[in-house]
């Protein structure tokens, strides 16, 4: 049988929760369930049953005694455990029909009301506490607001609505629409103050009145009504009102001023009684009767009323001015743009105006620089609400939100102004060039060197000129080229001395590109143009003279400018890749007319079937023929092209013409494998014209022409030897044709000696030709075979 020593029993809430476990436990372990009593009817059993029942009542009535010495002189922490184990034993008591001892139950039931009643009482006194506090801190606030302490009463109110609004659940709901009421009625008498304090009499003078003393309040901090503001958190909402205001009342009519200069003033008044002062801003258009220390722009007005703003209503409080510049500042460049800057769109309309445009610009650009740091608008200080800003303190006015104020309005304006006047005059040279060169269907020409000069001088010579670029167009000699092409480069000298006295890189680089976009007519011509430029052969000449005349003129460009281009955008910009396709480009075309005309004469040397078998009648003859022919046709290419290219280039390309004609005669020559006799002596009668009269025919009249002719294409000092001289240096067809016509008329011993002494070689012959040579001239013997074996073992 379980025991359980009641004397040592603790009244403790674990110790009697244990026993109550240890009881349950045991009696749900030995008693059956009701339905197995009814089969447990023996003796011992029930006298087992009797002797359980007995000790547990026993043990219940001295639990209940305890416990009830524990209400009478416990503590109401005890009484209350003893309360909880009470409850807890009520179901075993119930179950084995024990109950509390007489008054147990009233204990109970009295120390519940009496614990409710205490709970009254407290929860009664703590909302009559609250409710002394909330008096008391509605006693400070009226009495600083009385008092004309303003961040006193701001901070009172704060901490009051903070208070009230932590007991919404408690009925303190109208302690909080009160509070909600008083900040309003705060608010509002603030707004008062800053509009008393900052007036504006627009339109009528003066436009601006500031009265310091009424931002003070009852101390002597000037800063009072904003401080008590930035504590309510209504700061930025006046301070945007109060923006808007200015630029509405004050500032945007002193820029409808524009371009009109203004009389700005502003009157100090003093109150030597209440030790307070007024100051007023006063503007208007300014006269001719008002002295010059008076007059300004109204970009210097504006900046003198800022400045009174800053100083005088906001105390220098560079966080307060930081606000007030965030929320002014987009709204007075609008405005400035409106009325100071839109007006001068007009300039965009005639791009010769640019200078012009970039002096207006500058001004604006200065003004906005100025007003920019003025208002503090290049950093910002920490937002109200902010980690910051609450570790300043609830008396400290924070730095502004300085989001997105748009400091370069004005320059993004006037940039996009520069860009589209400097597009546009982009678009006029480029367009006027391209009307030059379209409208030159005559093609008047004038002369390098006498009619146009090369890079002509400055009064103030250049620091530096590119040497090999010039000099190699100058030694040429005068050559032609369409006035079209002059008028050209004017028009891209004159562009490029502009920009470069703008003063501005970003034009200048525009203009340089409008320079390359001109370039392009002449190295990519138009469809039509170069189709003509292929078919004319004078045109093609002209077209190099133009192309390596720009590129000189490109090339010195950037030395000739006052001042060099290379102080604006270094030494990148220099034309030398432009300068490079044009010679190519020009050259090009030279080349492919060249080439053409080439063709075309040697495409007359197909009447002359190869030159064989010319002792016949209709054979010689019709070689005679196209030898004259071949002779007439470079004397017309020499007239033609003479006085146009210049003289070095003119005998070169001469020259090339003439050493494919010879050449295709002397490929002919080599081709006959037999030749007789007769045909080894009229062969050289036939085509030595071609050897002779060749060289000056190709020069046409430039070998005849006189120094008294007025566009000379050689030089009057070059004679006939030394047009010979250049004549077969530009083509070595000459001297191989006629030492191979000589070759037909001497022995089979002097064309030995002749190899042997290496002449043959000199004159263009490989051992081949002279083998085949020797076989169709000379019949086989002995003296043959051994020539032919020297020849091809040397």
């Amino acid at each position: 049988m379980c025991k359980v020593g009641l004397n040592s029993l603790s009244l403790t809430q674990p110790a009697l929760q244990a026993l109550n476990m240890q009881y349950t436990e045991f009696l749900d372990a030995i008693l059956p369930l009701e339905d197995d009593v009814q089969t447990q009817d023996t003796w011992d059993y029930q006298h087992c049953k009797a002797q359980i029942s007995k000790r547990q009542s026993q043990a219940l009535q001295q639990i209940y005694q305890q416990a009830a010495e524990g209400y009478r002189h416990g503590s109401a922490e005890d009484a209350a455990r003893l309360h909880d184990v009470l409850e807890q034993l009520e179901p075993i008591s119930q179950r084995q029909g024990l109950s509390a001892p007489a008054g147990m139950s009233d204990l109970i039931w009295q120390h519940k009301e009496l614990q409710q009643q205490i709970a009254e009482t407290q929860q009664r006194a703590a909302k009559l506490r609250l409710v002394a506090d909330v008096e008391k801190r509605q006693a400070q606030f009226e009495a600083c607001l009385s008092a004309d302490e303003y961040l006193q009463a701001a901070e009172c109110l704060r901490g009051l609505s903070d208070f009230s609004q932590g007991q919404q659940g408690s009925g303190f709901a109208g302690y909080v629409q009160q509070c909600r009421d008083q900040r309003a009625a705060l608010q509002e008498s603030l707004q008062e103050l800053v509009d008393t304090a900052i007036q504006s009499e627009s339109p009528h003078q003066p436009q601006l009145v500031i009265s310091p003393n009424w931002l003070t309040g009852a101390g002597t901090d000037p800063q009072e009504v904003w401080r008590a503001l930035q504590s309510l958190g209504s700061l930025q909402g006046v301070i945007s009102k109060l923006g808007k205001h200015i630029c509405q009342h004050v500032l945007t009519p002193l820029l409808k001023l524009h371009p009109n200069p203004v009389c700005f003033e502003t009157h100090l008044r003093r109150d030597l009684d209440e030790g307070s002062y007024t100051i007023e801003v006063s503007y208007s258009a300014a006269g001719r009767q008002q002295g010059e220390e008076k007059r300004c722009l109204v970009e210097s007005a504006v900046l003198q009323c800022l400045q009174v703003l800053k100083e005088h209503a906001f105390g220098n409080n560079d966080s307060l001015v930081c606000q007030l510049g965030s929320v002014l500042w987009p709204d007075l460049a609008q405005e400035y743009i409106t009325h100071c800057m839109k007006p001068s769109q007009a300039l965009l309309a005639d791009a010769s105006q640019l200078r012009n445009m970039l002096d207006h610009f500058s001004t604006a650009e200065e003004f906005e620089t100025a007003a920019v740091q003025l208002l503090h608008l290049g950093g910002g200080g920490a937002a109200a609400g902010s980690p910051e800003h609450q570790g300043q303190g609830a008396g400290a006015v924070s730095g502004s939100l300085r989001a997105d104020a748009g400091e370069t309005r004005i320059h993004d304006f006037a940039q996009h102004c520069i860009d589209k006047a400097m597009h546009t005059k982009r678009m006029q040279v480029v367009e006027e060039a391209r009307d030059i060169v379209v409208r030159d269907t005559k093609y008047e020409t004038a002369v390098v060197g006498e009619d146009v000069l090369l890079t002509p001088r400055q009064s103030e010579q250049p620091t530096a000129q590119p040497e090999p670029e010039g000099t190699s167009l100058q030694e040429a000699g005068p050559f032609k080229i369409t006035k079209a092409t002059h008028t050209v480069m004017q028009l891209m000298g004159g562009v490029i001395q502009e920009a470069v006295s703008s003063g501005s890189p970003d034009v200048l680089q525009s203009m340089c590109n409008a320079v390359l976009d001109v370039a392009l007519l002449f190295t990519s011509p138009s469809p039509k143009l170069a189709e003509q430029l292929q078919q004319v052969a004078q045109l093609s000449c002209l077209h190099y003279n133009n192309c390596q005349y720009l590129a000189h003129e490109l090339v010195t460009l950037p030395f000739i400018v006052r001042p060099p281009m290379g102080t604006l955008l270094g030494p990148k910009w220099q034309f030398l890749e432009e300068a490079g396709d044009l010679k190519k480009a020009g050259q090009a075309q030279l080349d492919f007319q060249i080439r053409r005309q080439a063709q075309e004469v040697v495409g007359l040397l197909g009447a002359a079937q190869g030159f064989q078998k010319v002792t016949s009648g209709q054979k010689g003859i019709a070689a005679r023929r196209v030898v004259a022919q071949v002779l007439h046709s470079l004397s017309k290419l020499g007239d033609a092209l003479g006085g146009i290219l210049p003289s070095q280039v003119y005998v070169q390309a001469a020259g090339q013409v003439l050493q494919h004609v010879l050449q295709t005669v002397i490929d002919d020559l080599m081709s006959i494998n037999d030749i007789s006799v007769d045909e080894s002596e009229d062969l050289p009668k036939i085509l030595g014209p071609l050897v002779e009269e060749g060289p000056l025919a190709a020069l046409g009249r430039a070998h005849r022409s006189s120094s008294h002719s007025p566009t000379p294409a050689l030089s009057p000092a070059t004679n006939k030897r030394v047009l010979l001289q250049t004549m077969k240096l530009a083509a070595p067809a000459i001297v191989k044709l006629q030492e191979l016509l000589e070759l037909m008329d001497v022995r089979l011993v002097e064309i030995e000696d002749r190899w042997e002494s290496g002449r043959l070689q000199t004159c263009g012959f490989e051992s081949q030709e002279v083998i085949h040579l020797v076989k169709a001239l000379f019949e086989d013997t002995e003296m043959r075979r051994r020539v032919l074996h020297i020849v091809a073992s040397t």
